[in-house]
This record gives C-alpha cells, sequence and structure tokens, in this order.
C-alpha cells in the first residue's frame, strides 16, 4: 500500500509548517535560547563580581541559588497568564523581564543592588519557557512536533554557548558589567512577537467556545496535590529537582576552574 493511500503526506515535514508557524516556533525558540545567555553568563561572572565586591565566592553563588527559586514564581504566573491572555503577552513579558532585570544588575553599586536584580531575573527566566512551548508547539503541525519540541528544548545549550562565546572575545573589553548589559539585547525581540507573531489558533478557538458559553475552565494550583495525582506531582518535583541539582553543580564547578 502506498504512502498516500495510507493517508501520509508526501510532503517533506519541513516544508509542511506554514510561514505563521515557522514565526510561532522562532519566537519561542529566540526566547529560550537568550533566556539561556541571560542566566547562564553569570556563571561565568562570578569569581570577577566576588573580587569587585569583595565577596566571598559562596556569597556570590547564592544570587544563582536565589534566581532558580524565583523560577517557580514566574512559571506559575505565566501559566496563569497564558490561559486567560493567550500565549504572545506572557512570552513578551518574560523576555523584557530578564532582560532589563539583567540589564539593571549590570550598573549595580553594590552587591545587594546586584543580588536583588539578579534574583528578580528568575521570575521572567521561568516564565518564559511555559509561554513560548505552549506557543510553539499548540501552533506546530503534529507530524513533526515531538522533534521540534526536543530541539526547542535543547536550545538552552546553544544560549550557554553564545555567552561562553561573548565571554571569550569580549569580557576583556567590556568587563563584566558590559557582559550584563549585552542582555538587554533580547528585548528587541518583543518587537518582533509583536507584529510578526499569531496566538495559536486552537487557543483561539478555545477562547471564544469559553466565552459563548460563559463557562471559562479554571484549574487551580492545588488541584495537582489531590488524592491520587499527589504521588506522580512529588514523584515530577523529585526528579527535576535531582536534574536541576547535578546539571547546575556542573555548571559552577566548570565555572571556577
Amino acid at each position: 500500500m502506498s504512502g498516500n493511500a495510507r493517508g501520509q503526506s508526501t510532503v517533506p515535514w519541513w516544508k509542511e509548517p506554514t510561514r505563521d508557524q515557522w514565526n510561532a516556533y522562532i519566537a519561542a525558540w529566540l526566547g529560550w535560547t537568550l533566556d539561556a545567555f541571560d542566566f547562564t553568563v553569570f556563571l561565568l561572572l562570578l569569581v570577577p563580581i566576588a573580587k569587585e565586591f569583595n565577596e566571598p565566592l559562596t556569597a556570590v553563588t547564592i544570587v544563582f541559588t536565589l534566581t532558580l527559586w524565583m523560577r517557580l514564581i514566574g512559571a506559575v504566573s505565566s501559566g496563569w497568564m497564558a490561559d486567560r491572555l493567550g500565549r504572545r503577552a506572557p512570552l513578551m513579558i518574560s523576555i523584557l523581564w530578564y532582560s532589563i532585570c539583567n540589564f539593571i544588575a549590570g550598573f549595580s553599586p553594590t552587591f545587594i543592588f546586584l543580588l536583588v536584580f539578579r534574583t528578580l531575573l528568575g521570575i521572567g527566566m521561568g516564565a518564559e519557557w511555559p509561554a513560548g512551548a505552549a506557543l510553539a508547539m499548540e501552533t506546530w503541525p503534529t507530524r513533526s512536533r515531538g522533534l521540534m519540541s526536543s530541539i526547542l528544548q535543547g536550545s538552552w545549550a546553544l544560549g550557554y554557548l553564545l555567552s561562553a562565546l561573548l565571554y571569550a572575545t569580549l569580557f576583556e573589553y567590556i568587563g563584566w558589567r558590559g557582559m550584563l548589559w549585552i542582555g538587554v539585547l533580547p528585548a528587541l525581540t518583543v518587537v518582533w512577537i509583536r507584529f510578526y507573531v499569531k496566538e495559536p489558533e486552537v487557543w483561539v478557538e478555545n477562547k471564544a467556545k469559553q466565552k459563548a458559553q460563559q463557562a471559562e475552565m479554571r484549574a487551580p494550583l492545588l488541584a495537582i496535590f489531590r488524592r491520587g495525582i499527589i504521588w506522580n506531582t512529588l514523584n515530577a518535583c523529585w526528579w527535576m529537582a535531582s536534574g536541576f541539582i547535578v546539571y547546575y553543580s556542573s555548571l559552577l564547578q566548570n565555572s571556577r576552574r
């Protein structure tokens, strides 16, 4: 039986997405990659920042820890906003948030000032992935959605690579403050998203249906801790926490060498 007889498309999967679908995917990809840049660049600056403010290196790493903790607040807030305002708004807010926080941190007169704004950066950092991933995957064709989802997630490493390349070539000339100021450039992505990226059709249709039926769906956060679900929630949290500990511990160790 031929592929057409089985209902399979003969069009290569990369030609199947429309321009709007590519725009949505690129928006999510840029948001996640540049999110990684703004976050991981700090790993490369731990030692010079510690020397600048005459702080022990262990104290500077607390900034890193607090930033990660704030991801939880950002992710929860972004999910709530995405269900009510659409996927674009929280994505644009998250990119602006982490870009501006990184930029302001570059002007830090004291270590506490730096700690506050790098901690706040974690909110935007955590908010980017839920909105960006939802925008990209709800828009992308089902046929290659799994592949493109893995590519999207893997783009975090590209952001880390970008921060390493810029550190190797520019740090000698602009210092740690200049490296943080560069972090404002991702904010330019918001302009492109505003004019060229559309909301996923599935979200628009579902929102219109809920409004017409006057039955907006609500999923309270505490629902994931109910009986029958709580074990899955705790198990997922355990595995994610383990992954974070191993991954970021290795990054910190490498950055100190």
